[in-house]
């Protein structure tokens, strides 16, 4: 091995040293246990009943069932999150409440004959969450969109042949998550 390969072989060994005294340092002072997939949503709170949104698209463009795809998108949210479980309303420890307030329709590119080639469906929803134990209302009328997390979302493809209901069932997806991505996050 030449002077050039020592080299290399000892600056390599200097930069672990280094990450290991790091790492070690990080240990000590507790910094790994600053993250956390958990929330810090008290432990009293189990379950939570989610009813069918309000549809207010009928004051711009309205667009039918959507609460009912709505509801069942944040409602398969909270069961993969696997954090709070769905209950009747009667039995919930909190309720979460919302409208559909509008769809969005945003060509992002044209074609050569000036028609959108490529289109962003979003849609934007108000929620509120109600603690029942406590009677009161822990945040109310949040406005949250399908592309809050994702700004592709809901994004689809006329020249691929892709359709409209392609880019509705994305964003209301992504509604979904990050309805019950706010719920848990807001702890």
């Amino acid at each position: 091995m030449g002077e050039k390969g020592r080299r290399r072989v000892a600056q390599t060994q200097a930069t672990l040293r280094r990450v290991v005294l790091v790492a070690v340092a990080c240990g000590f002072l507790g910094l790994t246990g600053c993250y956390s997939s958990k929330t810090r949503m008290p432990d009293s709170l189990k379950t939570i009943a989610v009813p069918v949104f309000a549809n207010k698209t009928y004051l711009e463009d309205y667009t039918r069932k959507l609460e009912v795809d709505v509801t069942n998108s944040v409602r398969t949210a909270f069961l993969k999150q696997n954090r709070l479980a769905l209950a009747g309303r009667e039995a919930a420890d909190l309720v979460l409440e919302g409208d559909v307030l509008r769809v969005e329709r945003t060509p992002l590119r044209y074609n050569a004959y000036g028609d959108p080639a490529e289109v962003q469906y979003r849609v934007v929803a108000t929620i509120s969450l109600y603690n029942v134990r406590d009677a009161k209302y822990i945040f109310k009328g949040y406005t949250i969109a399908s592309d809050t997390r994702r700004p592709s979302s809901g994004t689809y493809d006329l020249r691929r042949g892709e359709s409209e209901e392609l880019g509705k069932r994305a964003a209301v997806e992504n509604l979904g998550r990050n309805i019950a991505q706010q719920v848990l996050d807001h702890w």
